[in-house]
């Protein structure tokens, strides 16, 4: 397993993007909190699947890294992408984790840590992310899951939808609704302050949520899901990361194009 450092990890989200600088022609994944900026890179040896799903057919993708993101050729057209990334193990000092599972809102986390007297303790975890990208109407495939183990799925399409429009999800965990989680919200250029984000919302029983999305332009959906790890020797906790990134455009109506970004 290999170990990342606390300051890579604390408040930094994988996302997947296309047709905004630096991903004209191709679908980048980028790992950081200045959305849709990338700081962290992301190794070829840790990427699990990388995928595109285009007018009923799917295709693997051959992507490299480059420099902080790591891309691969998508030619133009609606499609859904997806990518998955392998698991890694992290140890974050008691007061780091503690302000992570706290800003994060991971009550149930913080409840056990209080129970098994661990508060104090360090947080030994291992965590795995899972991402999804729509670009421009992928039509009834925005609404479908992929079969990520944590997954935010659209129920409506948000090409379809205008600024101030509010976005139905549900969350999956295990192929299995996922209540009483905090779902957030990003749109480009927001300035995030720690654990803080623009659009806050929780799971109901049936695991779903209300986005009200209240501009233009690109936009990610993000949780993180955290239960006591099993099987894992070296760690306490096993966490998920979950996106999906797509654009609200001005009229509603995102056809006339297939870009997820403003090209700013």
């Amino acid at each position: 397993m290999l170990v990342a450092s606390a300051v890579a990890a604390l408040g930094h989200d994988l996302y997947l993007v296309s047709g905004v600088k630096g991903a004209d022609g191709k679908v980048c994944a980028r790992i950081g909190e200045a959305f849709p900026l990338s700081t962290n890179g992301l190794s070829a040896d840790r990427v699990e699947l990388f995928r595109v799903h285009h007018q009923g057919k799917s295709a693997e993708l051959n992507g490299r890294q480059e420099a902080t993101q790591f891309c691969a050729p998508l030619a133009a057209g609606s499609a859904l992408v997806e990518m998955t990334v392998r698991s890694r193990f992290i140890n974050l000092a008691a007061k780091d984790f503690n302000a992570y599972i706290h800003g994060e809102r991971l009550g149930e986390i913080v409840r056990l840590r209080e129970q098994r007297g661990q508060t104090g303790a360090e947080g030994k975890e291992v965590y795995s992310r899972y991402a999804k990208l729509l670009i421009g109407d992928t039509g009834d495939l925005a609404t479908r899951a992929v079969g990520h183990t944590l997954e935010i799925v659209p129920e409506k399409n948000p090409s379809q939808l205008k600024p101030g429009d509010s976005l139905p999800v549900r969350v999956l965990f295990r192929g299995k609704p996922l209540a009483g989680a905090a779902v957030f919200a990003v749109y480009e250029g927001a300035e995030l302050k720690g654990h803080e984000y623009p659009i806050a919302a929780e799971t109901d029983e049936h695991g779903r949520a209300i986005l009200k999305l209240d501009r233009p332009g690109l936009w990610y959906a993000r949780l993180i899901h955290m239960v006591p790890a099993e099987g894992e020797p070296d760690a306490d906790w096993r966490s998920f990361f979950a996106t999906v990134t797509f654009s609200i455009h001005k009229n509603g109506d995102n056809n006339a194009s297939e870009s997820t970004g403003t090209g700013h």
